[in-house]
């Protein structure tokens, strides 16, 4: 199989049959050969159960309904260990990630390992204006204390190969935990593993239905212990 989706859930049953149909419409213009898989955590506005019914039980689409594990990394981490893709996309439900740039994706991951959206390329941006630039400062931050020559770490929307995630040992609970510092620890530990980076431009859409799980205090505090512990151990590795 050649690419396989992997869309962690919570409340998001205004969002989600829509944008699968958006992502089917979109990858079948470069192919045929993918699956979708949606992990929801129990969400009480019933996401999961909604995409069982509407789309029933076929080969190409799967939706694990998660009761006893939590967690927005943890459920990415699951889904990709579920995929039977040679390439996972990993997207947000909530339409911040624009699916028309998947068969850009799907191109350029032929000629690298993980291939990123950064809103930070040329023709690349953000909706909201004010998100949009300090998400910009500390994104130099990042990539000044990491020295990854990436420009941006925080957006998590990304086509990766799951080869090279086997191989170096990333498929792990130390890698995928907590919300979006994952993306954090898997952009350092792939560079570790001298992987090949590729970013292409995307934008960042502002979510139309539903509330936003993001909590800009916890996600500074988060963010910044989680990059100090990587440039520590760096420093004394």
């Amino acid at each position: 199989m050649t690419a396989s989706f992997v869309l962690p859930t919570y409340n998001e049953k205004d969002n989600i049959i829509i944008l699968i149909k958006a992502i089917q419409k979109s990858v079948k213009k470069v192919t045929r050969d993918f699956e979708i898989i949606v992990v929801d955590d129990n969400s009480p506005d019933r996401t999961g159960y909604i995409c069982r019914k509407y789309f029933g039980i076929r080969k190409d689409f799967k939706v694990y309904i998660r009761k006893k594990e939590r967690g927005f990394a943890s459920a990415i981490l699951y889904g990709i260990k579920k995929a039977r893709g040679t390439y996972i996309i990993v997207m947000d439900t909530d339409f911040s990630h624009d699916p028309e740039i998947i068969p850009s994706l799907l191109s350029k991951i032929k000629n690298c390992d993980i291939v990123i959206g950064s809103r930070y390329m040329k023709n690349g941006g953000g909706e909201n204006k004010v998100r949009y630039w300090l998400s910009k400062v500390y994104n130099l931050y990042l990539r000044h204390i990491l020295r990854i020559k990436i420009t941006d770490f925080l957006f998590g929307f990304f086509c990766v190969r799951k080869s090279f995630l086997i191989k170096n040992n990333l498929l792990s609970k130390n890698v995928f935990k907590g919300f979006g510092d994952y993306f954090i620890r898997l952009a350092y530990y792939v560079s570790k593993s001298n992987g090949i980076f590729l970013e292409i431009p995307a934008f960042y859409k502002s979510r139309i239905h539903g509330k936003t799980k993001s909590n800009i205090t916890n996600m500074l505090f988060t963010y910044t212990t989680s990059s100090l512990r990587l440039f520590l151990q760096d420093l004394f590795s």
